[in-house]
């Protein structure tokens, strides 16, 4: 049976934490740009999952997906820097001023990428009026207005 002992994990910790120290300012916030990005892409994706299924457990399978894809570009979540730039400054190793690009980046990139779905639920894609107009069939009216016709239709 495997086993590594807490020492090895707490060394790995540190040596990966000082590994995040090194990268520049700019990787750290690019990276956190688009982990923030694609985070906010995975929680809409379950969001939506939940509610178009009405089955809680599909967005629950999807989200992770985020997750999986953050690792595997080597992305640096927001969450990773909190946990192991301190273990690396307390060594000596790094700097805690390397979370605030991730942080900021995180923030970014959500922002973007909530901005641009408010956008396009308002306005659409060109012609067509966004979702306003696939949900309720009522074309030139913000997404709240249809939305709020919508509610009252069903009544």
């Amino acid at each position: 049976m495997d086993y590594v002992k807490p020492d090895q994990v707490m060394h790995d910790m540190i040596e990966a934490g000082a590994a995040k120290a090194r990268l520049k300012t700019s990787q750290m916030l690019i990276r956190g740009i688009l982990s923030g990005a694609i985070l906010a892409c995975a929680t809409t994706l379950a969001f939506t999952a939940s509610t178009q299924t009405n089955i809680p457990m599909a967005g629950a399978l999807l989200f992770p997906v985020g997750f999986v894809i953050i690792v595997v570009l080597g992305l640096e979540l927001v969450t990773g820097s909190f946990a192991l730039l301190p273990l690396t400054v307390l060594q000596k190793k790094g700097w805690l001023w390397n979370q605030i690009p991730v942080l900021i980046g995180s923030f970014i990139g959500g922002s973007v990428f909530t901005g641009a779905m408010l956008y396009f639920a308002q306005y659409g894609f060109g012609k067509r009026r966004g979702v306003a107009r696939m949900a309720t069939g009522y074309s030139g009216r913000g997404i709240m207005e249809a939305t709020a016709v919508s509610v009252e239709i069903r009544r």
